[in-house]
């Protein structure tokens, strides 16, 4: 049965159909000693390749809509297609983030609202143009769809599957806010009969703009629904919502992840260090582009291979605390089947990346949530780099302390995931690591494994000791990555007062080393 909320008015939404109190939508994650749930891989763009949803690591999935699509004229609202994706993923048992974009527009405001006769970039798909968002018709116009959207959530069947809202401010596309220079003249913009002009762009409308759309959603989706807000607004404004996002009822996402920041854009990352790496609230984050480097009809530059790219990428969310890793349908039918497909009538061979990308996957969804929680967290890992934006190593729950590595980049064979960062230790030489005291503390009852990887190249050899005890290993010059793993039973770490659970030391040759970690068993 078609959904629909037609003409629904402000006083409607706030009447006895939806007054009906709910409890608060989660505990901050700052309180918690497990995880949140849900927590894990999500597919994103798998409409090719729906056959993905299968593999046993992926959590859950994504629903996409347009608001052009669900507003079919003033105030009316058509949600049966948001339903029908909504029940697919329910009853696949699969949690799902909605996102109504805004590429496409409702095509009455063309004729309520100025606007300009040509796209703002490749986000506007209307054949009309670029609608006038800061235009008090279009902002009425969106925010009384917001409260209609809110309440359509609140009273879906699918609900309980739902794990949470992507906020849009859908003002230019989907993203976008700046009006170029060249384009604010109110002359070149088309004033439909009737409609009177607004004011020429300027930054302080953007900014108004979106102090009140994220008002909407906070007064609208919270706390029944939890909402995921760009973490590229400004500080000033993301700080009028501080209490929100202390209390968890705002998360952060952003659609930016690669193997580190591009310069510039290390604020996005710094936010998800700040505020989910720390536990005070969520993240969710969407890779930039696929492992080669594509979206929405661009190639992206790779300076390492795609196992490398796809794997670092992992890495980097894992390192900043993102609790829901978006992967793309391209990357996941690599784990799959061995092949990708770039574009619609291009598939490469990829099977030589198959169990790299698959076994890079299984470590994500393994980690993903547990960065603040340690006491239950499945174990402790080091992944060794120095980086050019996002300087130092990626850990989770264990920190090198200082030592006299150097960085190192692409070592080793490119069809395999570790060697896009790695450090290279001297001969003779130590690298000390500190776990988490309280996983440290946790593993006192229960037997742990210890896991190194390495560049097995030339004859040297290298020890290491944690846990009272000391492994010795040995190369054997494969020139391939090794991940040599031993039993610590019940081990008993030191209380860490700046000295090291474990070390490592380099014999009779240079040590290149990935990573270093301790898995509870």
């Amino acid at each position: 049965m078609r959904q629909k909320f037609i003409s629904l008015t402000a006083g409607l939404l706030a009447g006895s159909l939806f007054s009906a109190p709910a409890a608060p939508l989660h505990t901050p994650p700052s309180a918690l000693a497990s995880p949140p749930i849900h927590r894990g891989l999500y597919a994103i763009w798998y409409e090719r390749m729906p056959e993905v949803m299968e593999l046993p690591y992926i959590t859950g999935g994504q629903v996409v809509v347009q608001w052009g699509e669900l507003e079919t004229a003033e105030g009316q609202y058509d949600f049966s297609q948001l339903t029908a994706k909504m029940q697919v993923l329910h009853e696949q048992n699969k949690p799902f983030t909605v996102q109504v974009n805004g590429n496409i527009k409702p095509a009455w405001l063309f004729d309520r609202v100025p606007f300009l006769p040509e796209p703002l970039g490749v986000q506007v798909r209307d054949k009309r143009g670029t609608l006038m968002y800061w235009h008090p018709e279009f902002e009425r116009a969106y925010l009384n769809f917001l409260q209609a959207y809110a309440a359509f959530l609140k009273q879906s069947p699918y609900r309980a599957s739902l794990l949470g809202v992507r906020q849009n401010f859908n003002a230019i596309g989907t993203e976008h806010l700046q009006v170029p220079r060249d384009k604010i003249l109110l002359s070149q913009w088309s004033m439909p009969s009737g409609v009177s002009p607004s004011e020429a762009f300027t930054p302080a409308l953007a900014r108004a703009y979106q102090t009140r759309v994220l008002e909407t959603f906070v007064k609208e989706f919270s706390p029944h629904t939890r909402v995921f807000v760009r973490n590229n607004i400004t500080p000033d404004l993301s700080g009028q919502f501080e209490q929100d996002f202390n209390t968890g009822r705002l998360c952060w996402f952003h659609t930016s992840s690669e193997v580190e920041p591009r310069k510039g854009g290390i604020q996005q990352y710094q936010r998800f260090l700040d505020d989910c790496r720390t536990g005070k609230t969520l993240a969710y984050a969407e890779p930039w582009a696929s492992a080669w480097g594509h979206h929405g009809g661009k190639t992206d530059p790779r300076w390492c291979s795609p196992p490398q790219w796809n794997y670092w990428r992992l890495l980097c969310d894992l390192h900043c605390g993102v609790s829901f890793v978006a992967c793309y349908g391209t990357d996941l039918e690599v784990a799959l089947s061995g092949r990708y497909r770039g574009g619609k009538a291009t598939t490469i061979d990829a099977a030589v990346f198959k169990d790299e990308f698959d076994a890079a996957f299984r470590f994500a969804a393994k980690y993903a949530g547990y960065h603040a929680s340690p006491d239950s967290a499945p174990g402790a890992w080091v992944a060794f780099r120095d980086g050019d934006t996002l300087n130092g190593d990626y850990t989770f729950l264990m920190q090198r302390l200082t030592d006299h590595t150097r960085e190192v980049k692409s070592a080793g064979p490119a069809e395999q995931r570790f060697g896009a960062w790695a450090r290279q230790l001297p001969c003779d030489q130590t690298i000390q690591l500190a776990l988490d005291d309280r996983f440290a503390a946790s593993l006192t009852t229960q037997a742990a494994e210890l896991r190194v990887t390495y560049l097995d190249i030339g004859t040297g050899a290298f020890e290491v000791q944690a846990a009272g005890q000391t492994f010795h290993l040995q190369y054997s010059d494969s020139g391939r990555w090794k991940t040599v793993a031993r039993e610590l039973p019940r081990p008993v770490f030191p209380k860490n007062n700046a000295s090291a659970h474990v070390s490592l030391r380099a014999l009779g040759a240079d040590l290149i080393v990935h990573m270093v970690e301790v898995v509870r068993k």
